[in-house]
């Protein structure tokens, strides 16, 4: 049935012409058909093609059949991978363990347990508990074209309409043809998204959130060492979405790790294509980063210009983990609500691709709600490497020289007292990191944009400070360069300052008691003492009902620690079930199978002319600012 095409298009061996012919391949080709093609058969789970018995046919299927299946001998299957899943052996250490151990795909599947899924959709994560409980919150509506497949879709094709309430929109996924009756504004052959739908004040449902998600991707985490709270980033943002609509393609917010969870009941298609691999989509279209968010392009496309890519069918329950700096896009099969948030795992190569964005951001002034040359200097501060002392030394080169270009119109410059706000230039929307203008209390610009032929020009940090502090063996914190960051971080003075807060509450409230004691007693006293000497009966019935009441908030309190908990471990006995089932079947698949530095001293130099002496050398904590995220996981 296929040989004929091959052999148009092709020159196979003489020994694949074999292979082909052979019943045993014809079978293989009409059952892979049958369950919907090669590439989706090939990017599940559990592929028959994982197995060593089929390898031969996974490279007829990579060379020749996908070719015939799509009528297309451009195709190069060979460019086709598959996602890195979990597996139920491994999924206890993972839990555990600090994910740049065991993180080191670019996209990770972890199915989570059904009993876990459920408990963390309950009440919080259907359409239904939604709609009761934040009906009136107003959210962005995309309106989309699920047919698109281009790099630059017309408005007709993407396009933001005006907002509505998430319990109107549950209405359009519930009966679509009454919706477009009432609503004759929007087009039937269109679909709607509900994008990027803030969840700062859901703490319900984040809170349920948190407890069910595997702990190490929460306590090992970068994005702790962020001065602010983002939207998207560090707060998970939900996404409600029907059948066809979809998300363009992007890398993350400064192209950090991410996490998407599918809660149902619908499935999710990824596509998507490996860091190292970006620059080629960027050579075929050099427009990338401009048009960043707004494009859907089907796979055919990435294997016709040989550019490795990978298909992932996200089911109900599935975490998928991306690496920093994989580009993705992603299209809904069917009803269904996402959450995701970013993370920033500890590797070298994420350092690495975060940077590289860095310098894209910088080239193309594109703007990020993760201020990165302050996070590198926080992260560093607490965690040494010396990747990050290469990075921040060249940030502060950069400020350096661009210092240096404007000098001319630099009347002074000083360091502010008050310099730990995460600050945006008012102009160019890029972070600002050692030197700025002030115009008033809303307006900064950064040492690129400042205005007048005298201005008056600021330091976040002093560059020989900073410089002093990366070439510092030993580090301690202190209140001039750490700051009270948004999550729990190794910053000893934190710590100690978490310490004396918690210290001088017990102290005050052990002094309102003693000074309460010595009132009753100085009431007491001035009683008769028949009346002193027992207790009333009324008296003791009080001392009764305290008691009580102080047994009931401890226990309250053991039941409120004891929920916090519950849900990890819940999930790790899940796990520990999976894995005994899991072993009980590998091994009776087994037996069935059986059978069958950078220093640079003109840096220093630059530095020492621009630095003054009599600056003061102290900074106070940061306000928390909010930031939007455009695109979704």
């Amino acid at each position: 049935m296929y040989l004929s095409f091959i052999k148009e298009h092709f020159t196979p061996s003489q020994e694949e012409l074999d292979m082909l012919e052979a019943k045993e391949t014809q079978d293989l080709y009409s059952d892979v058909q049958i369950q919907g093609g090669f590439i989706q058969v090939y990017s599940r789970q559990c592929s028959i093609f994982d197995s060593e018995v089929y390898k031969n046919q996974l490279n007829l299927f990579k060379k020749y059949l996908l070719n015939y299946e799509k009528q297309n001998p451009k195709l190069n299957g060979r460019c086709l991978e598959k996602a890195f899943y979990v597996e139920q052996t491994y999924s206890l250490d993972c839990q555990v363990e600090s994910p740049e151990t065991w993180l080191k795909e670019q996209v990770t599947v972890w199915q989570l347990p059904t009993d876990i899924v459920n408990k963390l959709n309950s009440k919080c994560f259907t359409f239904e508990d939604i709609a009761k409980r934040h009906g009136s919150q107003m959210v962005d509506i995309r309106i989309q074209d699920p047919n698109t497949d281009t790099f630059t879709p017309t408005v007709e094709q993407n396009s933001i309409a005006n907002q509505m309430r998430i319990d109107e929109y549950c209405k359009y996924l519930k009966n679509k043809t009454e919706f477009f009756q009432k609503h004759t504004e929007y087009s039937p052959d269109k679909v709607l998204f509900a994008v990027n739908v803030d969840m700062d004040n859901w703490d319900e449902e984040t809170g349920q959130l948190y407890e069910y998600m595997p702990q190490s991707l929460l306590k090992y985490d970068g994005l702790v060492y962020m001065r602010q709270f983002c939207l998207g980033v560090n707060i998970p943002q939900i996404y409600l979405k029907t059948k066809g609509v979809w998300t363009g393609g992007h890398q993350e917010n400064s192209s950090v790790n991410s996490l998407n969870f599918n809660h149902g009941p619908g499935d999710c298609l990824w596509l998507t294509v490996d860091a190292q691999y970006v620059n080629k989509v960027y050579e075929v279209m050099p427009n990338l980063y401009q048009i960043e968010g707004l494009w859907f392009k089907e796979i055919d496309f990435f294997l016709e210009n040989n550019i490795p890519i990978k298909y992932t069918i996200q089911k109900k329950g599935d975490l998928v983990i991306l690496g920093a700096g994989c580009l993705h896009w992603v299209k809904s099969l069917g009803n269904t609500i996402n959450t995701s948030w970013n993370l920033l795992v500890y590797q070298e190569n994420t350092f690495q691709y975060i940077y590289d964005r860095q310098l894209i951001n910088d080239q193309y002034k594109i703007s990020s709600v993760i201020p990165i040359k302050n996070l590198f200097l926080d992260i560093y501060f607490h965690r040494k490497s010396p990747q990050l002392k290469m990075y921040l030394h060249n940030f502060i080169e950069d400020d350096i020289k661009n210092y240096i270009k404007q000098s001319a119109k630099i009347k002074s410059c000083k360091k502010r007292f008050n310099s730990r706000e995460v600050l945006q230039c008012s102009t160019c929307k890029m972070e600002i990191f050692i030197f700025y203008q002030i115009k008033d209390d809303q307006t900064f610009r950064c040492i690129k944009c400042i205005e007048g032929d005298e201005a008056e020009i600021f330091m976040k940090y002093k560059p020989t400070e900073l410089i002093l502090v990366l070439n510092a063996e030993k580090f301690t914190c202190s209140p001039t360069l750490c700051t009270r960051y948004m999550g729990t971080t190794e910053c000893q003075l934190e710590k100690q300052t978490e310490e004396f807060a918690s210290e001088s509450y017990e102290s005050s409230i052990e002094q309102s008691k003693s000074a309460e004691e010595q009132s009753k007693t100085k009431f007491a006293r001035k009683k008769e003492k028949s009346k002193t000497s027992k207790k009333s009966s009324q008296t003791q019935q009080q001392d009764r009902n305290s008691s009580a009441q102080t047994n009931h908030q401890n226990k309250q309190k053991r039941a409120y620690r004891k929920k916090a908990t519950k849900g990890q471990d819940d999930l790790i006995s899940e796990i520990v079930i999976s894995q005994k089932s899991h072993k009980q079947n590998e091994n009776s698949t087994k037996s069935k199978q059986n059978k069958k530095t950078q220093k640079n001293q003109k840096l220093e130099s630059s530095v020492k002319s621009v630095s003054s002496s009599d600056f003061d050398s102290y900074s106070q904590i940061q306000l928390t600012k909010k930031g939007k995220k455009q695109n979704e996981l």
